[in-house]
């Protein structure tokens, strides 16, 4: 099959910030996703994009990607606090506070959203529990401790989220879920090797994007 006649699914990655100076783990397991998933006989193409942590250039990033018409967009950050890759539910518009690597606000730590206004909160179309839930079963052997959960023999590769937080991944899922919440999902990873190498997190991302393709062929 011809590239041109792949369906299309985007995968971004953010770059360095504070914290994350040296390396980003995000942009780190994007790059090591393969280029094509096969579905049911379909080919999509995979293409990855590394998003500076500014909010112009998650601005530029979001009208670009869905100019492009793609079967789904999944964004990819880290966070400091994950204990595991969380699958957020939900986006919030009241929360961003803290300055860009540009040193760049938002007036009133909010936005005004093309197709939603003002809304508070913005929450993705595809079914987050079913895809934790489906990519645990297959991920046996990649795992982690429970977060908060004191039974060590309790473990996951993912768990569903609602706190995408209020920084440049809160503000780039919701972009793109003002633009297609049916068609968006955002994941977050922990640092490298805690406790996941970056092929382990790429594999378990690969399996939720799979999840998501099985969702959107069902529909």
């Amino acid at each position: 099959m011809a590239q041109s006649e792949r369906k299309l699914i985007l995968v971004t990655g953010f770059g360095p910030f504070v914290g994350h100076e040296e390396v980003n783990a995000s942009w780190e397991a994007v790059q090591l996703l393969p280029d094509v998933l096969i579905h049911e006989g379909i080919e999509y193409q995979l293409e990855k994009r590394k998003v500076d942590v500014e909010y112009a250039a998650v601005d530029e990033a979001v009208t670009d990607l869905w100019q492009k018409k793609p079967e789904l967009v999944v964004h990819v950050g880290v966070s400091g606090l994950a204990k595991c890759v969380c699958v957020e539910k939900l986006a919030y518009n009241h929360q961003f506070r803290r300055p860009d690597n540009a040193g760049q606000y938002l007036e009133k730590a909010t936005c005004c959203l093309p197709y939603n206004a003002h809304a508070n909160v913005l929450r993705t179309g595809l079914n987050v529990d079913k895809i934790v839930q489906a990519v645990n079963e297959t991920c046996k052997d990649c795992v982690a401790p429970v977060h908060g959960d004191n039974d060590k023999s309790a473990l996951t590769a993912t768990q569903v989220s609602k706190n995408v937080g209020g920084f440049l991944c809160g503000y780039i899922y919701l972009k793109s879920l003002d633009v297609n919440c049916k068609r968006s999902l955002f994941v977050h990873v922990p640092p490298i090797d805690m406790p996941f190498s970056t092929p382990q997190t790429a594999d378990i991302v690969y399996k939720i994007i799979e999840q998501c393709v099985q969702q959107l062929s069902d529909c």
